[in-house]
């Protein structure tokens, strides 16, 4: 009787200690077939697209890109793949990303190999698995997420806050929005005003955890 044929695997993840350990995981501890070992979204996307694996790691972000930009692009062209995001960056709108992309399985850098032992074996099982972190990420997002939208900030402010929490003063914005710089700082005490913050750093802070930027 012949065993069963074990799961391809594609990893996707630049840190070299971090595809190492996975590796050793995925080959040496659950006996899956690695085809392919990549560390960038360019060759993950000619790897995936090639091997047509069970099941792809990524790391959500790489040298010339996010992980999620291999979702959109392959992703259709591989309707039996199952996608398992790892990621260093806590942030609640990168766990909201993830779950509207479809992605299957979502794991904190943080956490142990046995969390990412048990996402790889749900994952491929045909569930889903957000281990604990993220799914508190992922709750916390959809909780400020329905404050934001009760606060609702025109199209103006967020263009505003976006500009303002990437590091341009209010004379470059003004500049850049074609309005004057007053109209600028008005626009930001407004929203000062109207999100209950005191302090420009605290901005900043808003902008990034509620996905206006990136974190630096």
């Amino acid at each position: 009787m012949h065993e069963p044929t074990p799961a391809r695997i594609v990893l996707v993840e630049d840190h070299i200690m971090v595809r190492q350990l996975f590796a050793h995981l995925v080959r040496d501890d659950l006996r899956l077939d690695l085809v392919a070992d990549c560390t960038t979204v360019a060759e993950g996307s000619a790897a995936l697209l090639r091997e047509k694996p069970d099941l792809a790691i990524v790391d959500w972000m790489l040298p010339d890109g996010r992980g999620f930009d291999l979702v959109r692009a392959v992703g259709p062209k591989l309707p039996r793949t199952r996608w398992l995001f790892v990621s260093s960056n806590e942030q609640g709108h990168l766990v909201r990303e993830a779950v509207s992309l479809g992605v299957h399985g979502f794991v904190m850098k943080r956490s142990d190999l046995a969390t990412l032992r048990t996402a790889i074996t749900q994952v491929l099982a045909g569930e889903k698995y957000y281990c604990a972190a993220s799914s508190r990420l992922l709750v916390e997002r959809m909780v400020d997420e329905g404050r934001t939208v009760a606060i609702n900030l025109t199209s103006r402010e967020r263009e505003v806050l976006r500009g303002f929490a990437r590091g341009e003063n209010a004379k470059v914005l003004a500049e850049r929005l074609g309005i004057n710089t007053k109209t600028v700082q008005n626009h930001l005490t407004l929203l000062k005003d109207k999100l209950g913050l005191q302090e420009p750093a605290e901005l900043v802070h808003y902008a990034i955890k509620h996905g206006y930027i990136e974190a630096p």
